[in-house]
């Protein structure tokens, strides 16, 4: 009977760890994710980029517009991407007639860029109407920066670097957008942007033709989190690109783990007093 008792008290424990800990766990959701060749079939370096290049994550598949190819040019890391697309700057890009997402607080939006030139804007990935609505990322001039439609700019001065790869990212966070550069702050503001509403893009103005991009992009997310609980370990910036996006680790993972740890510690007693 003791050891009956004892299986259910481990139980009863690793539940109530498994429940309470499990509500209390916040992860990033990713809208859409976008490696720019390796979700392509057959993508080799130097082909045409793929009509339409696949999502990895979500179902907006981006068609392509002009003739972007599949570059072998990637950042060097423990475990890099094969691939990534370069964009002539003068006519090539990707977009489809919708947004991702209408969200205006905790969201964020990430690409590796190495931009081959700062002349004139260009747009790196963009959610809404550059004119009216949205968020995104884009470069102007020597500046990186984020661009919310119709209401206000964030610029980070002289941060970009002609023929290096950065990771970039605009996050908004319960009211405060920061434009992070290789995973660090470099500028941060507290306007915010009014409800996309237009298309989403890489490259290239989301309605209109123009505002291309000249150099390499590559590992385009679109992602949102609950309040309050984004840190920037969120960010791809240091991951190899084979590995997958960071997620916060779930507690409720823990509460399970606890759950059998503590069937097996009773299961061994009642082996043993048998």
């Amino acid at each position: 009977m003791k050891h009956v008792i004892a299986i259910r008290k481990a139980l009863f424990i690793g539940l109530y760890a498994f429940g309470l800990c499990g509500a209390a766990s916040a992860t990033v959701t990713t809208l859409a994710s976008y490696k720019l060749g390796e979700a392509d079939a057959g993508a080799t370096v130097g082909a045409l980029a793929a009509n339409p290049t696949l999502a990895s994550v979500g179902a907006v598949n981006l068609p392509r517009v002009g003739a972007p190819t599949y570059s072998n040019t990637v950042p060097t890391l423990t475990r890099p991407s094969p691939l990534s697309v370069a964009f002539n700057g003068a006519s090539d890009g990707f977009r489809v007639g919708s947004v991702l997402s209408t969200v205006t607080d905790n969201f964020g939006i990430e690409a590796w860029v190495r931009p081959t030139s700062n002349t004139g804007d260009s747009q790196i990935a963009y959610n809404g109407n550059t004119a009216t609505s949205g968020w995104g990322l884009f470069r102007q001039g020597s500046d990186y920066a984020v661009l919310y439609g119709g209401n206000a700019v964030l610029r980070a001065t002289g941060s970009v670097d002609l023929n290096q790869w950065t990771h970039l990212a605009v996050v908004r966070a319960s009211g405060t957008t920061t434009l992070y550069k290789n995973g660090v702050s470099v500028a941060t503001m507290f306007d915010g942007p009014n409800a996309p509403a237009g298309g989403f893009s890489i490259g290239i103005n989301p309605l209109l033709d123009g505002e291309y991009f000249a150099g390499n992009i590559d590992e385009v997310r679109v992602f949102t989190f609950a309040a309050g609980q984004f840190t920037t370990s969120d960010l791809s910036s240091g991951l190899a690109f084979s590995d997958p996006v960071p997620a916060v680790p779930t507690v409720s993972t823990l509460g399970l783990t606890l759950t059998l740890l503590l069937l097996f510690i009773a299961g061994a007693r009642f082996i043993r007093r048998r």
